[in-house]
């Protein structure tokens, strides 16, 4: 008589059975499109002429890739200006999310009425915000322009006419809102045993010894992880450039996303292996991006 345990249980089978349709249904929608751009990364494929992507060979198979950082000035700045855009994230962001989170746990008056102004900007669209900040901007009739007229009379400052102040332009309409990392941050303090404060206030602990000492050292992973959400935000920023700026002006303010629409769609050539290639290097950068947050906040591991 067998003792081997059988594999195919009527478990096993209950099992297979709700496993597979999310299995076929992640390799249809994420993993064959995953495979297929970077497949036709190495391919000559311009869709203007209803081609199908043709294979570069192996002695060129790189040759996208060269173009593109040696050739293509606008890629260039895409990449640099994505790069500044996640390190803007990272630096101003998280640590104004952070510190917005630490005051709002302290629970001072009208602490719930500037939480709930705080996450306003997340819970409105990004096309709406567009819209808002490109009226801001508006060089005849915008609240920038006018507040610069006060201050210089007839200086008339276009922000969208220059492309280092259409960076900023872009970087502000975002930066900033940080209402759901906050309300993820101060979950994770509200869920810190009060115990640990008490045991800190007998031992003369000051309100900035415990935030520094206990609370943010515990915040850690969570910081973690809002972290990884805003520079997420920051690598794919596409919405506010296409409805305040069109990459302009001159291209000025290209991200990655946008690259790839203007190469892939947005232009007559439809050149899809130059944005897929684009979309490749976009993936990667992500991929050392969360690898570097949770190797640097230590998210992966036990407390």
């Amino acid at each position: 008589m067998s003792h081997k345990k059988k594999f195919f249980t009527k478990k096993t089978g209950f099992i297979l059975a709700f496993l597979t349709p999310g299995i076929l249904l992640f390799l249809i929608i994420y993993a064959y499109p995953l495979i297929n751009i970077f497949v036709t990364s190495f391919c000559k494929w311009n869709y203007k002429n209803f081609t199908s992507p043709e294979f570069l060979g192996w002695d060129h198979m790189f040759d996208n890739y060269i173009k593109m950082f040696t050739l293509d000035a606008n890629f260039r700045v895409a990449l640099i200006n994505t790069i500044k855009w996640v390190a803007l994230t990272m630096l101003v962001q998280i640590p104004f999310t952070v510190l917005v989170a630490l005051v709002l746990a302290k629970k001072p008056r009208g602490w719930r009425f500037t939480r709930n102004m705080f996450i306003i900007p997340n819970i409105i669209s990004t096309a709406a915000i567009g819209l808002i900040f490109l009226n801001i901007y508006n060089p005849s009739r915008g609240i920038v322009t006018e507040i610069c007229n006060l201050i210089k009379p007839g200086s008339n400052v276009s922000v969208l006419a220059n492309g280092t102040y259409a960076f900023w332009g872009v970087t502000f309409a975002f930066i900033l809102f940080g209402g759901s990392s906050c309300l993820l941050l101060l979950t994770q303090i509200f869920s810190i045993d009060q115990g640990i404060y008490e045991a800190a206030k007998i031992d003369g602990a000051s309100p900035w010894q415990i935030d520094r000492r206990i609370v943010l050292p515990l915040m850690r992973p969570m910081i973690g992880t809002v972290a990884v959400m805003a520079a997420n935000y920051g690598l794919l920023l596409y919405n506010e450039i296409a409805l305040i700026t069109g990459g302009g002006p001159d291209n000025a303010t290209f991200s990655l996303s946008y690259y790839i629409y203007r190469t892939a769609l947005g232009s007559t050539k439809l050149n899809f292996a130059r944005g897929n290639t684009a979309g490749v290097i976009q993936f990667i950068l992500g991929i050392v991006l969360v690898g570097f947050i949770n190797k640097a906040f230590r998210t992966n591991e036990a407390d």
